[in-house]
């Protein structure tokens, strides 16, 4: 399973949300961080990313455990391995 962790108002989470169909994507789930989605930050902790979270959203962590930031490389990766 791959995540991408993203945040309500955060304008990199949702030029990724609106310019890629992630929807279209096996394996990839959204999780959107906020304080009502335990889930969301139980994974995020899970994978180590919550200090990261608090400086660089959105995060992609990958199915072999790469964690990726920034928008363009988010997309390179979604492109190049699940498209």
């Amino acid at each position: 399973m791959t995540y991408l962790f993203t945040k309500e108002g955060c304008g990199k989470c949702d030029w990724v949300k609106q310019n890629i169909n992630l929807s279209s994507i096996t394996g990839l789930k959204v999780m959107q961080l906020d304080a009502d989605n335990s889930e969301a930050l139980a994974m995020l902790a899970y994978y180590e990313c919550v200090s990261l979270s608090e400086k660089k959203l959105p995060i992609l962590v990958s199915e072999d455990k790469e964690i990726i930031t920034g928008v363009g490389y988010i997309r390179k990766y979604l492109q190049e391995r699940c498209l």
